[in-house]
């Protein structure tokens, strides 16, 4: 049983291909009559002061590094979902009953997609909360105006620790499913779970969007909006620590961190306040975290070495 519910593996590209093709429809007034010129659209999707920004070129460089390399070469999980689904497995055992087949695929598809979905809610708390994660998480919270291409801007470090994490979430769920559901094993595409190719498509990629797309009602209480993960960029205080769910909000509801947005749009600034001097090139976005992770982990550093380990002043 593949227990892998990791998004972006062999078809990742894919997804991103298919948000454009649904934020290309959120981008089109519903009652536009004439229809859009492709220049006016492509502003709407990628305004030119996005790219035109440091902020914007470390969002494109984090997007290249991910194409030409990160997929390529770096395997991000060392222990696989797979093998602690089969340790998980082993220790549960033989079950005196196997649950059919066309109930087994689509409830271990769902059980893996809501296992991945609480690893990244957790994870994503954690990594606000516990200093030496902030400081490589704090990069992707660097970005000061978001696009499609801002989820691709997380530091590497970040990305191996969620995705070890996810695997090991993700992994001992499908372990305990394993066993009741016999030969059947969750849809996938590729090597994701096919729940989470989905959502990748329809939301994923769309959160780190600027388009505003919002549900205040009761939908807002299940799906986590590209609007509600605005608000989680959000410099303002009021909106710190809130929505840090992936593409569903269940969990946020129930850990009382969701915030649901306004219909309307709200005006947002993003980035942070001490980011530091350059916080978009290679030694802010790669180096510097190192050296505020061995501050947080050992406070006791001579002073000294401290002040060369400590973010310098915008």
């Amino acid at each position: 049983m593949t227990a892998t519910a990791l998004p972006f593996a062999p078809l990742w590209l894919a997804t991103i291909l298919l948000t454009l093709v649904v934020a290309i429809r959120a981008a089109i007034p519903r009652r536009r009559a004439r229809p859009i010129r492709l220049k006016v659209l492509g502003r709407a999707l990628m305004p030119a002061r996005m790219l035109r920004s440091a902020s914007g070129r470390l969002d494109i460089a984090a997007f290249l590094f991910a194409t030409m390399i990160a997929t390529s070469v770096l395997g991000w999980a060392l222990v696989s979902a797979d093998w602690w689904a089969l340790r998980i497995a082993a220790l549960v055992g033989p079950v005196p009953a196997t649950i059919p087949g066309w109930i087994a695929a689509p409830l271990a598809t769902l059980l893996l997609f809501l296992a991945y979905e609480f690893a990244y809610w957790f994870y994503h708390m954690l990594s606000h909360r516990i200093a030496w994660l902030w400081a490589f998480h704090k990069v992707h919270h660097s970005a000061e105006s978001l696009s499609l291409l801002t989820n691709f801007r997380v530091h590497p470090v970040d990305t191996i620790v969620f995705y070890n994490f996810a695997a090991f979430v993700t992994g001992v769920i499908g372990g305990l499913v394993a066993p009741f559901c016999g030969p059947s094993g969750p849809w996938v595409v590729g090597n994701a779970n096919l729940l989470v190719f989905v959502s990748s498509i329809l939301l994923s990629y769309l959160q780190h969007s600027h388009l505003w797309i919002s549900w205040p009602g009761r939908l807002g209480r299940w799906l986590m909006s590209p609007a509600a993960h605005q608000l989680h960029h959000s410099i303002d205080p009021r909106h710190h620590d809130r929505n840090f769910g992936s593409t569903v909000a269940l969990f946020d509801w129930l850990g009382g961190t969701l915030l649901l947005p306004t219909g309307r749009r709200q005006k947002l600034q993003f980035g942070l306040d001490n980011a530091g001097r350059n916080p978009h090139g290679f030694t802010g976005a790669v180096l510097r975290p190192f050296g505020e992770a061995a501050l947080a982990v050992a406070p006791r550093i001579p002073s000294a070495a401290r002040e060369a380990l400590q973010p310098s002043a915008k």
